[in-house]
């Protein structure tokens, strides 16, 4: 039988007790009940961020949107790397947004879809750059938080779902 030393009086006690019988201090939850408080709050603030980030309406403030089949989203390309932070609960991504056209664009919609080792799509996040990409010119946002991310996901593939004319 192993023995450990009381958090509180520091008399040895048998490494199974949950109770110190000399003072009555709790013992080995102090731990684990900070990580799930942890996990708790990192799930509510997810689950916030994405309250603000999947709202109704198109969100462009009356702009028009322009999808990937519009010609001004035709003439902008992504480029991205990714990696996960909190223990590979979090997405975090660099994006380089590429507007080769003639129109300044705002407000990217980017969407990555995850997938498992065995290739199965298995997770997906959407946010927004509330950024202006003017013509002609590139633009790189780095450590950009895409959110909560499935634990197994080991590859991703991003894309523009949509922008907005910057006027």
């Amino acid at each position: 039988m192993a023995l450990r030393a009381c958090k509180e009086c520091g008399k040895e006690i048998s490494s199974s007790e949950k109770v110190c019988p000399n003072c009555g201090k709790k013992q080995g939850t102090s731990a684990a009940v900070g990580c799930l408080a942890v996990i708790a709050i990192l799930f509510v603030l997810g689950y916030i961020g994405s309250l603000f980030n999947n709202s109704s309406g198109d969100g462009s403030g009356g702009q028009p949107a322009v999808s990937p089949s519009k010609p001004a989203l035709s003439q902008v390309t992504l480029k991205y790397s990714w990696y996960k932070v909190a223990d590979g609960m979090i997405m975090h991504a660099y994006f380089t947004i590429k507007n080769e056209g003639n129109q300044d664009l705002k407000d990217f919609v980017i969407t990555c879809q995850h997938f498992a080792h065995s290739g199965t799509p298995i997770d997906s996040n959407t946010r927004t750059i509330y950024e202006v990409v003017r013509s002609h010119s590139v633009r790189t946002f780095r450590d950009f938080d895409m959110g909560f991310i499935h634990s197994q996901a080991a590859s991703t593939a991003c894309s523009i779902v949509t922008a907005n004319i910057a006027r």
